[in-house]
This record gives C-alpha cells, structure tokens and sequence, in this order.
C-alpha cells in the first residue's frame, strides 16, 4: 500500500466526545476525539503520531516531552462505512488517551498530530492540532462592549477583553504545580474554533492594544482593546435528503453568498459542526456548489473556511472567480451534516506555501451583536523537565452581545464619565 492509496476525508477534531466543544481539553481529565473516513479496499495499516509543540505551534529539540511510546497509536481499528455508502469505505473513530492504548498526554500545552502510513515509511496523509490544559492558577476573564477611537462604524465596534490571574507567592521547587508569578508573561484568547489565530497578550510586547497590569506581583491582570467580534457564522446545511440526494450536486435554492459587512447573521453553533444524528447511507459525502457573488474581483484570493477544514485557510478551498457572471464559485466535498462557515481574504506565497495579510471579517463585517465563545489560555514557560510552554489557567466566558444602539449610548456615558481607556 503507497500514501497514494491512502485517501482521508473529513478529518474532525473536538474534546470530550463533544463534536460541539473545540479541541481543548483537560490534562488527566478530558479527551480528545479524533474521527475521519478512508478510501481503502482494505482497512489500512495507519498509526497517529501526537506531538508537544511551543505555544507558536513550532517543534522543539525536548525529547524529554515526547516519549515516542507514550504519544503513538498504533493498530487503530476501523468502521466498515455502511450499505449505500459510495465515498468512504472505512471510519475511525476514538478518543486519547484511553485505557485500550498506551498514549498519555503527560504535559499541558500544544500538541500536533500527524496520521502515518506504517505501510510507506511513515507518510504523513493527514495531520491536526489540540491543546491540553492544567487548571493550577485561578483565571477569570471579563469581556465588555468598547468603542476603538480610530476606527470608523462598523470596525470600531471592539470588544475590552480583561483576564486576571492569580498565582501563589510563594514558588517550592520540589512541588511541580508551583510556578514563579513573575514568570508569568503570556496569555493567548481563543474565539470558538480558532486555535491558531489566537488574540495574545504577553508583557513583552510594546502594542498600545495590550497591556498586563502589575506583571511582576501574584495578582496580575492582562487585557487588550481590540478584539472584533466580527459576524455570526453562515450555516451550511445539508440535512434536507429531499432537497439534497446522495450522488447529486448540491445547489442552494436561495441564491449564492453576499458579502455580509452591514448586514447581521442568525444565531450560529460558535464553529461547530452537527454530523451524528446523520447515519447509514446518510452520512455519505456530497458536492456542494458554494457561490459567492461581489460587484467586483478582490486583488486578494478568496477562502472558504468552515468547520469542515478546521477553521484554516486552504488553497483546496479557494473560491475561484468567473467574471462571466461576476461570481466566485468553488465545488467542496463535505460528508452529510451542518455545519458553520465563512469567508476569508489572503494573499498566497505558493512558493513559501504560506497566507499573508489575512482578512476575517472583510466580507463578513462587525457587530457587538454577535456572541461568540472565548477561551483565555494561561501560558507558562516552565524550566523543569527541560523546559517547556505550559499552560496553567483557563478561563472561558461569552460577550455580551446586546442591542446595537443600547450598546452605544452606555459606551458614550462611560466615555463621558472618563471610565474606558
């Protein structure tokens, strides 16, 4: 068997066993489910490889954090995909660690994992990411409505994001939980699903939109100004097998995608998908034609992400214009369910394969309106055990949303009153 033959679709990563919860998990307490289906005439020979990271997603040089015993699965066990099902032919399905294998997740912080083909020397067909969490220093995060003084309507509706951490006075060496406060510089806020492109607030950094407050005392408070909240994701929904037959296009009755910059959207699932209550010979894949409509062509590509790609960037997502019609166009292959997506702006270096001056909110716009779940991460850079990016505190919370012009006035009266930044 060659990588070649080894084909993955619909990769999926979230905790707890929850396909409505991101890929957070607690450190001997949670469990992080991984799922995705093959193309195989045989179940194939794969393995899952997971790896401790720094908190910017690098490889470190610590063997001491990864135990390849202890961060391999091997001999996972497969799904035959069900009667009237034509694009997979197997699913694997589980959650790590568990007792049936010998990995452990020993150490809080980032990790990477990347799905080998035993049968090729080790390929990698697919990887993704999660993170862990210990819960040693308390952590609570505050989030209110702020007007950000340079900016016109609707980009200068923000979000004053406020996280305060307390650790103890006093550091024993000998007790692993016991960390040094002034050590602690770093904290990143997650929104929903979007675990690379965290907000970060750390006491190194000279942004006039950060700051941490009393960062060498135990009781220190980070904040920033400047978070957008940006717009409630649009719904892909194909849950209608009436409308949506298996091994037909899917086509949107309703019309293609607008931009969405001064218009609100419905509630959303906060980056979620919705993919179990759809079963047997529906929880096959289908082609989806995505429309996107605009007066004019971007100088900057088009990117569909979603929670059918893990919220990232991908040149396999990229909308491509027709100017014929005035429409960017792009057929997707998603398994049957509901899912949240958007659009994002980038430009593209194909020859250092990386996105640059990426735009979330371009053609999706901002509003105090949209509620959203944000995740504040405690990050400590412990020297023992060689050293590594720990992550020590969590705190989740939602903003406030509310009404657009309430929200307004109570801004002006604290700005009146000399109270906001």
């Amino acid at each position: 068997m060659s990588a070649a033959q080894v084909t993955i679709f619909g990769l999926r990563v979230y905790a707890d066993n929850d396909e409505y919860l991101p890929p957070i998990i607690m450190k001997d307490i949670g469990g992080i489910t991984i799922e995705f289906d093959v193309i195989t005439s045989f179940a194939p020979n794969l393995s899952i490889q997971f790896e401790h990271v720094d908190r910017n997603w690098q490889r470190g040089k610590n063997n001491l954090l990864n135990d390849e015993i202890k961060l391999l699965a091997r001999d996972l066990r497969y799904i035959a995909a069900p009667n009237g099902v034509q694009n997979y032919t197997f699913h694997f399905y589980n959650s790590f660690p568990n007792s049936k294998n010998t990995v452990q997740f020993e150490y809080s912080g980032n990790y990477i994992f990347r799905i080998l083909d035993v049968e090729n020397n080790y390929a990698v067909v697919a990887e993704g990411k999660f993170i862990v969490v210990e819960n040693i220093v308390p952590t609570n995060m505050n989030i209110k409505n702020t007007l950000y003084p340079s900016d016109a309507s609707p980009w200068n509706q923000r979000l004053t994001i406020t996280v305060d951490v307390s650790s103890p006075k006093m550091y024993v060496a000998a007790d692993n939980n016991s960390v040094m406060s002034q050590l602690i510089k770093h904290v990143d806020i997650i929104e929903n699903w979007n675990i690379e492109f965290p907000y970060s607030i750390d006491t190194d950094n000279r942004s006039a939109d950060t700051f941490v407050e009393n960062y060498l005392k135990p009781q220190k408070q980070f904040w920033i100004r400047s978070v957008q909240p940006g717009n409630e994701y649009r719904r892909l929904d194909l849950s209608n097998i009436t409308k949506y037959p298996n091994r037909q296009t899917a086509r949107f009755a309703d019309g293609a995608d607008v931009s969405r910059v001064l218009w609100q959207g419905k509630q959303d699932a906060n980056g979620a998908a919705k993919l179990r209550p759809f079963t047997g010979a529906n929880s096959d894949y289908l082609d989806v034609l995505m429309r996107l409509t605009l007066p004019k062509r971007l100088e900057k590509n088009i990117y569909l992400v979603g929670a059918f790609n893990q919220w990232q960037p991908d040149t396999n997502y990229q909308m491509l214009y027709d100017s014929t019609i005035s429409q960017y166009q792009r057929i997707i292959r998603v398994k049957r369910g509901v899912y949240d997506y958007q659009y994002v702006t980038a430009k593209y270096n194909e020859q250092r394969n990386i996105f640059s001056d990426e735009n979330w909110f371009e053609l999706e716009g901002n509003d105090w309106r949209t509620i959203n779940r944000y995740t504040a991460l405690v990050y400590y850079h412990d020297e023992r055990f060689g050293g590594y990016d720990r992550i020590i505190g969590i705190s989740t919370a939602k903003n406030p949303g509310g009404d657009l012009g309430k929200s307004i006035n109570s801004i002006r009266q604290e700005n009146s009153n000399g109270v906001t930044y």
